[in-house]
């Protein structure tokens, strides 16, 4: 069985999440015309920061998804 400190040892840890489907704590990802918008969070032990973060996706630019747009 791992505790706390065999998975996490120190201060210095981030964690991070993105929503797929709605929940509590975030939105899921959702889907308009020309894109995507999902929402994370981020946080980091050392300073006690959380941060939420709202991204606009759009499927018309060159990227990931098209990167010959």
């Amino acid at each position: 069985v791992l505790t706390i400190e065999d998975l996490a040892k120190g201060d210095d840890i981030f964690f991070a999440a993105t929503g797929i489907s709605d929940g509590d704590l975030l939105r899921g990802v959702r889907y308009y015309s020309g894109g995507a918008s999902s929402n994370s969070m981020v946080m980091r032990c050392q300073s006690g920061t959380v941060r939420f973060i709202e991204t606009f996706h759009k499927w018309g630019r060159p990227g990931v998804t098209k990167p010959n747009a």
